[in-house]
This record gives C-alpha cells, structure tokens and sequence, in this order.
C-alpha cells in the first residue's frame, strides 16, 4: 500500500489520504516527482519500465515516481532514486528544473522535475527488478526525437509538459 496526499484542483492538499490505486482509479490529484540525470556528453539516462508495470510496461522513461504521505519532493526523488536505480544522491546534486500541472484522467497530477548531472556507466546503477528492466544513456537528440516522432517504445508524448522540460534541458544541456 502506497498512502498518497489528495491535492485539490490548484494543488492545495485537501486533508484526504488514500492508496494510489484508489487515487488513480477516481482521477485524483496528487504529488509526483521526476528526477533526469544528465551527463557530461550530453546524454539523457532512460530507464525501462518493468514488462509488469501497471501503466505504461516496457517503455522508456525518465526517473520519477509518487511522493508519499510525511515526504518532502525532495525527499522522494531521493528515496525513488535510492530504490529504483540503487544510487544515493544528495540534495546539494539535485537542482529544481520545472513544475508541471497534468490534468488528464486517469492519473492527475502536480509534478515537481529535477535534474543531476551523472557521470556513471550503466554498469554503476544497482536496478530495481520489479520496476525496471534496464537503464541506458541516450544521445539527448535521440531523446527528443524519440518523443517528436512518437516512437512506440517512448512513454512520454509530444506535449506541452514534455516540451516545458525538453526546453528547459536543453538550457542546461549547451554548456556539456
């Protein structure tokens, strides 16, 4: 069981505490974090949702995960790094990129997104099995193409949240 904060419409937490399949079942709002670990060339790391996984199985994506009832955000993407690649991180390496609104049923959510600059080979991340398959270091223009194009092992969509945090790594990404 995962005890998750129901937000209200404008993110405002409405005192409610459920389990996420409950949350995601009724379209509630609730927290998420997405952590994009960049590299010195350039490279974005996509992991691979696990063949098991409830939404989305077998697609590339980016880090993240919910943050559960007595977190901080930063304090998930911590943990969800921790669990999920087996690398610990601290607050100092995680800088703030964007904060997102979905609105889109089933999963509604307020969606805070760091980055980190990884220097790492694959062979360095300890991944979870049950939630991953693997993990690989992509070029960023074949990251981006892989979304424009709609590649059909891509989780992500050509969208207006998916292009606020194309546009902002992309900022960060001129000086590597």
């Amino acid at each position: 069981m995962e005890l998750l904060e129901v937000l209200d419409k404008n993110g405002d937490p409405t005192g409610e505490i459920l389990d996420k399949d409950i949350i995601h079942t009724k379209g509630l709002y609730h927290r998420e974090v997405a952590l994009i670990l960049l590299n010195k060339k350039g490279q974005i790391l996509l992991q691979k949702r696990a063949s098991t996984k409830e939404i989305e199985p077998n697609k590339w994506a980016w880090h993240g995960g919910h943050v559960i009832v007595g977190e901080t955000s930063m304090e998930a993407i911590i943990r969800e790094t921790k669990e999920e690649l087996g690398i610990i991180l601290s607050e100092n390496q995680i800088k703030l990129l964007v904060e997102l609104k979905r609105d889109k049923l089933p999963n509604r959510q307020y969606t805070i997104a760091y980055y980190s600059i990884c220097n790492l080979d694959i062979d360095d991340f300890d991944i979870q099995k049950e939630e991953l398959s693997e993990v690989r270091w992509f070029p960023f223009k074949k990251f981006k193409d892989m979304i424009y194009n709609s590649h059909p092992d891509m989780m992500f969509k050509n969208n207006e949240n998916t292009n606020k945090i194309i546009s902002a790594l992309e900022d960060i990404i001129k000086p590597y």
